[in-house]
């Protein structure tokens, strides 16, 4: 469950690096498009000659680390989102203020109100929740007490509060819709994250063996019926081999459990690795496996058998040495069942268990066809 867990979330922050990758380079260019748009008409706030160049190059710094140092992704939303809002807060504080570095007209009061609630999607998109919460609130808690205070002390210019003081405080107010809004969402997505995660723990518990993180016998004869019909509509053919530990219980009984639940796990893995990606491995039950081959004729299928034996041999298991196993071999003909095809593959392991283990036997009515 927790490597399923760590997957779940190494795919979520691979995506919100995708995305602040992209964000962050559109970024940039707005920001030129817009600071080239004010320089042409001279319409540009002398903070905006610092600040422009300022975010250009600080998101632009902080795409190309994003691309060569993946893992600073907190470090970068973190250093994005503080940028902004103190690029917010310093326009904020000019306007009410009516100092000389902040041009107060239509425009600059307009464009400065639309990328306002930004901040606070920009808050819960790059920060925890937690701390987009407590970020939002202080930014806002910094333009009320602003508002408020500067006008208690007189400190605002008689053309600011007559003219943009109205507009200032509508602002104020709007603000606490933006923050709930966003917070909704934010919830929604955590809840979505969170059933989303827990109904792939569900599913992958319902068709992966516990101990040894293959499929289990439920979903691997599942696949098997699905991969049979399959071959029958491509008539490509399908061989599956029926795996079986020699003297398992030996090994149980002679070094215990969890030495015996090792063995299993580490044949499990060595089978795993020497499959290609469309084969299925899974385990029957017990100490038996079962590997599902598709488009394998029984030729190639013996060179497997072969190649695993040499690979095994030189497998040694801690405290157990050397252990061997028996495998079952059958391919799939024109009127083959699941059952039918199993049945076959685990005569020709009876049979291999019979005559001396540690080898594998093809099911006999193939062995004929091919004589």
């Amino acid at each position: 469950m927790n490597q399923i867990n760590l997957k779940s979330l190494k795919s979520f922050y691979d995506l919100k690096s995708r995305l602040l990758k992209v964000f962050l380079t559109f970024a940039v260019l707005v920001i030129i498009g817009i600071w080239s748009l004010e320089g042409s008409k001279s319409h540009i706030n002398p903070l905006d000659i610092i600040a422009y160049p300022m975010m250009v190059t600080i998101f632009s710094i902080g795409t190309i680390v994003l691309y060569l140092y993946p893992k600073s992704l907190k470090y970068i939303e973190n250093i994005t989102f503080y940028t902004f809002a103190i690029y917010c807060f310093a326009n904020f504080q000019a306007m009410i203020l009516g100092m000389p570095f902040f041009i107060i007209d239509l425009y600059s009061v307009s464009t400065f109100s639309q990328w306002l609630p930004m901040i606070y999607v920009s808050a819960f998109i790059m920060l925890e929740t937690r701390n987009a919460i407590i970020a939002s609130v202080l930014f806002y808690l910094s333009l009320v007490c602003s508002t408020f205070l500067y006008e208690a002390m007189q400190y605002v210019p008689d053309f600011v509060l007559e003219n943009l003081y109205p507009a200032i405080k509508n602002i104020c107010f709007a603000q606490p819709i933006y923050i709930l809004m966003v917070l909704g969402i934010a919830v929604l997505k955590e809840q979505i994250i969170e059933v989303n995660t827990e109904a792939k723990d569900m599913t992958i518990a319902a068709t992966t063996d516990y101990l040894t993180g293959i499929c289990n016998r439920r979903f691997a004869s599942q696949s098997l019926d699905k991969f049979l019909n399959l071959t029958k509509i491509e008539n490509l053919p399908l061989t599956i081999f029926v795996v079986d530990i020699d003297h398992f219980k030996k090994i149980n009984d002679s070094f215990g459990h969890d030495i015996g639940d090792r063995v299993l796990i580490n044949i499990a893995n060595f089978l795993r690795h020497n499959l290609r990606d469309s084969d299925l491995l899974g385990r029957w039950g017990g100490e038996e496996f079962i590997l599902i081959l598709q488009k394998t004729d029984l030729q190639t299928a013996c060179h497997l058998a072969e190649r695993l034996y040499k690979q095994n041999s030189e497998l040694i298991h801690e405290q157990v040495g050397q252990v061997t196993f028996s495998i079952g071999i059958a391919t799939s003909k024109a009127d083959d069942t699941t059952d039918s095809l199993f049945k076959r593959a685990d005569a020709a392991l009876y049979r291999a268990k019979q005559t001396g283990r540690n080898h594998f036997e093809v099911d006999e009515q193939l062995e004929q066809q091919e004589q």
